[in-house]
């Protein structure tokens, strides 16, 4: 029997039911008062029965308000019986609650207390605890399991079992936010009673061989989630190594240790102390928050010879660039206005060519009508000599010559407004038009005027011949203004009117946009003096630039780096997109040890000129999180791509027009117009490419890490941490909320840090909070 009690006790550990009615946990434990655990049977202190079953268990909460990461002990008692001691054959069957929201350990081993009376009868109890933890703030409930159980019938052997199933209380569990008061600059989100120290592997080391640094956080509390703690050292590099968790769980709270591991290099020689390591915590039994700090530890570092330090070596040192007071123009410094009119041109002029093409065409397949001559009037020539009989014969001869010049059937022609809106429509001109007008009234009344049929006589050849010559010439003028059907003269020229209009006032409006530099020092406060001088020419650097640069120089060249890498820091705000200034700054920054600044100088000068060989060397020195997955750097020439795609572009389309110009006749050689069509496809390609260069340059969206950080699920230090991130991590920015920005990291992990911790590689982090 008491194996199967042992049994039990290891289902009903995961559950709290019951139905035996607990004294009100507020009566004991006030909302929100912060008192000690409760003793491993504190359960059974508060049971009162109403029931007379066998078998009841009952779960409760202690206490029922707490903190984010503040312990709750949960425990379960199950009470037997002599009867159901004596008869139960079988382990019952549990279904624990489902924990949403709550970290569980096993607390403590199953307590046993001796049999006595609840109510109207005598159980034994066996109490079991779990450790809980809430991890985000708000109202939880945790739901009522349930145990299952049989009893035979009697004491037979072959005795029928009754099956029977009860249920545990519920529980609502209150969990607040960790107050705003008090909370610490450097809070990360720890919580519990903790204690750390410090310790490193050697007492003395050598400038290039690594050191292992071990900080160790112990006390009371759910030590796995306790956040990395921030160490920066000046005299060497700092790399995060593993962590390593002891959990200790045999007593009333849940306790332990965690070390965190960190890797330093020295980079300098002498005689050097570790700094006070602080770790800011929130302790949830005394309601307020602490800190937590190592002792300082001293060692020394001798002179090392596999890596040499700036102070000790000449060599060391990285080589400064030339700089160039004039820097050559930059698809960047153009005004958007320039990219517009590209644009036009790009979709206007095949558009042009194809609607040419078309016209000219369908123009060719019209087999322009011959003019109306000698020999067309002698053809149309009848019996009917009279001035009424030619000027009908005329007339008609020449509306049917007009008919399949003008694409319409000879019944349209029948009005003197019929023709007047086909000629128009065909492109006539508004003179030509006005006189085929006037010449087909004035024979429609000699044809069919009052007195048309009264001179029989023959007319004299100089009449016929003049009203022949006269409606020649007005049909040789159709022949040459009119055009195909649908494709008018006057369409097309206010067609190229307004294109010609269109790409003036872009022109126009597509001046060259003003440097930033000069915006920056526009903005900036400055003399009268400087802005003068440093206003002498787009691109072209001033009096002041040049004396900034020469002190800089100076600076790196007597090892002043920390004032260097100021004054490039200057310089780079005026011209930001000197390339030779950014390479500078970062290798000033990089000597002074400032990590942050050669990473964003170095990321801003490789997306500017990605094919720099220099730059991509100095890219080998950066920490694989500045240089690799996010942070790497296309070298992709997008410039020349984008130039050589334009003019291949007009060069196609010019030579497709010299191949669609040739006569039927004379046919331009095969190979050109081959050559055309690959010309477009190439020009295609290459802007293909330097768009998607573009967008893989564009640094936006990126950020480096200024010092290490914890990332978080969500936005607060109280949300649980889902890793690391380390000083010089270039990041991508997803999103923003409330000081917190949305990260994702070269190696896939995302998660919450503090907008503070990070700097904008091309700008500072705006203040909207949305990211593209």
């Amino acid at each position: 029997m008491a194996s199967c009690v042992c049994l039990i006790g290891k289902l009903v550990h995961r559950a709290r039911v019951g139905r035996l009615l607990l004294a009100s946990a507020g009566a004991i434990w006030p909302m929100g008062q912060l008192l000690a655990q409760p003793s491993p049977t504190a359960i059974t202190d508060r049971l009162r029965t109403y029931s007379t079953r066998a078998i009841d268990f009952h779960a409760a909460a202690f206490p029922e308000s707490v903190y984010v990461g503040q312990q709750i002990t949960y425990q379960v008692a199950v009470l037997l019986n002599a009867d159901a001691r004596s008869r139960l054959r079988r382990n019952p069957e549990f279904l624990p609650p489902e924990l949403r929201g709550l970290l569980a350990y096993e607390l403590g081993t199953p307590r046993r207390v001796p049999p006595r009376s609840y109510g109207s009868d005598v159980y034994e109890a066996h109490v079991f605890q779990r450790a809980l933890f809430a991890v985000a703030a708000g109202t939880l409930t945790v739901p009522s399991p349930q145990l299952s159980y049989s009893l035979p019938q009697s004491a037979s052997y072959f005795s029928r079992e009754e099956r029977f199933s009860v249920s545990a209380e519920s529980a609502q569990l209150v969990i607040k936010s960790l107050p705003e008061t008090g909370r610490p600059v450097d809070f990360t989100g720890a919580v519990g009673d903790v204690r750390v120290t410090a310790s490193l592997d050697a007492q003395s080391a050598r400038v290039g061989d690594p050191l292992v640094l071990t900080v160790r956080v112990e006390g009371i509390g759910n030590v796995k989630l306790l956040p990395r703690p921030t160490v920066e050292v000046s005299w060497a590099s700092v790399v995060p190594g593993t962590d390593r968790v002891q959990v200790d769980t045999s007593g009333a709270y849940v306790r332990g240790i965690k070390e965190f591991e960190y890797i330093l290099t020295p980079s300098q020689s002498g005689a050097a102390v570790l700094p006070v390591v602080r770790y800011s915590y929130f302790d949830p039994f005394k309601g307020q928050y602490a800190v937590a700090t190592t002792a300082p530890a001293d060692l020394t570092i001798a002179e090392g010879s596999v890596v040499a330090t700036d102070e000790t070596e000449e060599g060391s040192l990285l080589p400064l660039r030339e700089w160039r007071r004039e820097q050559p123009l930059r698809l960047e410094r153009l005004s958007p206005w320039v990219g517009l009119v590209a644009i036009m041109i790009a979709l206007l002029l095949p558009l042009g060519v194809i609607a040419w093409w078309f016209t000219v065409r369908r123009a060719r397949r019209i087999a322009p009508v011959a003019p109306t001559g000698a020999r067309t009037m002698t053809a149309a020539t009848s019996d009917d000599v009279s001035a009424g009989g030619i000027a009908r014969q005329v007339r008609r001869t020449l509306l049917g010559a007009l008919a399949p010049r003008l694409q319409v059937p000879l019944a349209d022609l029948v009005s003197r407004a019929d023709v007047q809106r086909v000629l128009r429509r065909r492109g006539v001109t508004r003179e030509t038009t006005r006189e085929v007008l006037t010449l087909l009234d004035e024979l429609a009344l000699r044809g069919f005027g009052p007195g048309a049929e009264r001179d029989a006589t023959a007319t004299s050849a100089s009449d016929r011949s003049t009203l022949e010559s006269r409606s020649a010439a007005l049909m040789q003028r159709v022949n040459g203004e009119a055009v195909q059907h649908g494709r008018t003269r006057l369409w097309s020229r206010r067609l190229r009117r307004a294109g010609t209009i269109a790409l003036v006032i872009a022109s126009a409006l597509a001046r060259p946009a003003q440097p930033a530099s000069a915006m920056q020092a526009t903005s900036a406060p400055s003399t009268a003096t400087s802005e003068t001088a440093n206003a002498a020419a787009p691109g072209v650097a001033g009096s002041d630039d040049v004396n900034a640069n020469r002190e800089a120089e100076a600076a790196y060249a007597g090892r002043r780096f920390p004032r260097a890498a100021a004054r490039y820091e200057m310089l780079v705000a005026r011209r930001p997109d000197d390339v030779d200034l950014l390479v500078n700054w970062g290798t000033a920054a990089w000597a002074a040890a400032d990590t942050v600044s050669a990473v964003v100088a170095w990321q801003r000068a490789a997306r500017l000129d990605p094919l720099a060989p220099d730059i991509q060397e100095r890219f080998g020195l950066l920490p694989p999180g500045a240089r690799v997955g996010i942070a790497a750097v296309a070298m992709i020439p997008v410039a020349p791509l984008a130039v050589a795609a334009a003019l291949l572009w007009i060069i196609g389309w010019g030579v497709l027009v010299f191949v669609l110009r040739r006569p039927p006749e004379r046919p331009a050689p095969a190979g050109v117009r081959a050559a055309a069509v690959v010309m477009i496809l190439a020009a295609i390609s290459a802007a293909g490419t330097a768009g998607w260069g573009d967008r893989a340059l564009d640094a936006s969206t990126l950020a480096v890490v200024r010092r290490p950080e914890s990332m978080r699920a969500t936005p607060g230090y109280d949300a649980n941490t889902v890793g690391g991130l380390t000083t010089g991590d270039v990041v991508r920015l997803v999103s923003a909320r409330e000081g917190w920005v949305r990260v994702q990291h070269a190696d896939g992990r995302a998660g919450w840090i503090p907008r503070s911790r990070l700097v904008g590689i091309t700008a500072p982090l705006v203040a909207a909070d949305r990211f593209r």
